[in-house]
């Protein structure tokens, strides 16, 4: 049976995204998790300062309880895990999060999902407007700068994968702005806010997970 190690930069297990990527994956795949805040409480998380300049990240405890953290902080505690799940003979480890990350030490593959998601885009859209939907506002100013090229207009907008408040409001929102594409650029973000946005827009919307896992089985096939 084939290993894929998955690497949360929150804590695992995590039971909200793995069922539908075992479905894209197939059942001869074992997946071993790690989380780089394993091993940490709540306390410590509220210890970690919150500056832009650290780049902040959203992402969630065990129970579920959504979480903001910086790349700043984890990036020593991502390696941690990785090497953890390469001592356990895994040579493929997916980064569950979109993004921006340096190139890890490792014995094997490691996957960061930014690139792949600017791939597709990229090659699906060359001209129009591009919704990008972020999980917290303190990304959002990043948006221009991350999607943005001649041609392509950016619309940012945010909410929670984890504890959506106004899904309704922002499939609004996204249906007032005639995008041509719309990209959930959170590895969080499930199935049934996808659907909501593309039935409220009638355009294609790319999650990223879903996604990723399908490159994924492409590696492991």
């Amino acid at each position: 049976m084939k290993k894929i190690g998955m690497l949360t930069i929150g804590q695992s297990p995590r039971a909200d995204i793995l069922p539908g990527l075992m479905e894209i994956l197939g059942k001869n795949v074992e997946i071993v998790e790690a989380g780089a805040l394993d091993g940490k409480t709540m306390e410590d998380v509220k210890k970690i300062p919150l500056r832009v300049e650290d780049y902040i990240l959203v992402s969630r405890m065990r129970d579920g309880t959504e979480i903001k953290i910086t790349k700043k902080y984890i990036l020593p505690l991502m390696q941690e895990k990785l090497d953890y799940l390469e001592s356990k003979g895994i040579r493929l480890t997916v980064v569950m999060c979109t993004g921006n990350f340096p190139q890890f030490k490792s014995k094997g593959l490691v996957v960061t999902p930014k690139e792949i998601l600017k791939g597709v885009m990229e090659g699906s859209i060359k001209k129009g407007r591009l919704g990008v939907i972020y999980p917290t506002t303190e990304q959002m100013p990043m948006a221009e700068g991350e999607w943005g090229r001649p041609g392509v207009e950016i619309y940012p907008d945010t909410v929670s994968p984890y504890e959506p408040k106004d899904v309704e409001g922002l499939c609004k929102r996204l249906a007032a702005q005639k995008l041509d594409l719309v990209l959930l650029n959170c590895f969080g973000f499930p199935t049934e806010i996808k659907k909501k946005i593309a039935a409220a827009t009638g355009k294609p919307v790319v999650q990223a997970n879903t996604l990723v896992a399908h490159v994924l089985a492409e590696l492991i096939n």
